[in-house]
């Protein structure tokens, strides 16, 4: 969407939280499934264009895989 160069997957997963009151995260809803790091950062990028909010107020977690087969 918003990024045209060429990304590199690194098989890990994310999610991306925000801040609405002091320290209290949540889980953006877009990202409750897990995402990959350019869809967190495309979506970090539409919440700080769109939504109004401050850059400080969004975080990319990496989400350990806790199923190892």
């Amino acid at each position: 969407m918003f990024r045209q160069e060429l990304q590199v997957m690194d098989g890990k997963r994310y999610i991306v939280l925000e801040c609405e009151f002091w320290r209290e995260w949540t889980v953006l809803r877009e990202s409750k499934a897990t995402v990959t790091q350019g869809e967190a950062l495309e979506i970090v990028q539409y919440w700080l264009k769109y939504k109004n909010v401050k850059p400080e107020q969004l975080k990319i977690v990496e989400v350990p895989n806790i199923l190892k087969i």
